[in-house]
């Protein structure tokens, strides 16, 4: 029974979270929302921030398995992280939550949705760290450092992909992966 009430908690905390942000969201509104009084909210969860880690943990879960199911074996390791790098910056523009908490995070610098948003970023370039050992152990990349490259495969692509667009014009997906392998990552992480 609890776990069905976690569920709908988390669920309500969710779409209060989206809605009004870390900051604007209260417990009253997440048992409004899960139609359950605010006392079961805290048989549960401890805290407002308890339960924002809950839902937290979440979407980095989603996070992996988006990273994850992009990579395939008939493929590169570039193109794998092309790929993946495509499918989770698609996923975060299309997740109403992280679009909330990056809103949040600029406009009234509110450190939770700081701190949440680079806790998603460390769990990408950490997945992204984790292939580039792998192309290490199989002898396909050569790196010294996996975890500078990693972030800094990251941080460039998302440079190219959205700074980019957001100066001058938008680069479909395919022209973003072929200037991205091209510029950056043949040599880096090139089989």
């Amino acid at each position: 029974m609890l776990a069905n009430k976690k569920e709908m908690i988390l669920e309500a905390a969710g779409q209060s979270f989206s809605m009004f942000g870390y900051k604007g969201t209260t417990i009253d509104q997440v048992a409004k929302l899960a139609n359950i009084g605010k006392g079961t909210i805290y048989t549960a969860f401890k805290s407002k921030e308890e339960l924002f880690e809950a839902v937290l943990n979440q979407i980095i879960i989603e996070v992996k398995d988006v990273f994850e199911r992009a990579f395939l074996d008939c493929r590169s390791m570039d193109d794998n992280i092309s790929h993946a790098l495509h499918d989770l910056l698609e996923f975060r523009q299309q997740h109403v939550l992280l679009n909330k908490l990056t809103q949040e995070a600029s406009a009234i610098r509110s450190i939770p949705a700081k701190n949440a948003l680079t806790e998603v970023e460390k769990v990408i370039i950490e997945s992204i760290t984790q292939q580039i050992k792998r192309g290490i152990e199989h002898g396909k990349v050569k790196v010294s450092d996996p975890k500078l490259t990693a972030f800094m495969v990251y941080k460039s692509y998302m440079a190219l992909a959205i700074e980019f667009t957001e100066m001058f014009e938008p680069i479909d997906k395919q022209k973003v992966i072929k200037l991205f392998k091209s510029h950056l990552t043949k040599g880096l992480l090139s089989d």
